[in-house]
């Protein structure tokens, strides 16, 4: 039996097993931002599984900016792509998650990272008051601890 728990692209794959098979094209769905920059880190997931994921792999955002998820699925089914699935690359259930649930055409949805091993020791570490996480804003120490899709 492993310990070892599921990443986002772990989730990403256990959505696709339970809807019946491998997605043809991934959605990254993230918050959304209307501030510069405020995209990036949706942006850079985008990449991650894009270098893992022998198909093609888009972004979408939930609210403050485009396109958002449904537009990205239809964009996709318009290409010819019929197993879209979504990663969802937000922290916690909630609204957004709730929303992506439902987005019309999605072949599978991804569960939230929330309670990822490495985001819990990340949290643990900076309410603990370690030493090394006080150093480091947790910005910076969210962006060293890599969260592969």
């Amino acid at each position: 039996m492993s310990t070892r728990w599921p990443s986002p692209y772990d989730r990403l794959r256990a959505a696709e097993r339970a809807a019946g098979g491998a997605a043809d094209a991934v959605v990254v769905a993230g918050a959304g931002s209307s501030r510069p920059g405020g995209n990036d880190g949706t942006l850079t997931a985008v990449r991650q599984p894009g270098l893992l994921l022998p198909v093609p792999v888009t972004a979408a955002y939930c609210s403050a900016s485009t396109p958002a998820p449904a537009e990205a699925v239809a964009l996709l089914h318009a290409r010819g792509l019929r197993r879209v699935a979504v990663a969802t690359h937000l922290l916690a259930p909630g609204r957004f998650t709730r929303a992506l649930a439902t987005v019309p055409g999605a072949w599978a949805v991804a569960a939230p990272i929330a309670d990822h091993a490495r985001v819990a020791r990340l949290v643990a570490a900076w309410y603990a008051g370690a030493e090394a996480a006080a150093e480091i804003p947790m910005r910076v120490a969210c962006q060293r601890e890599t969260l592969p899709l």
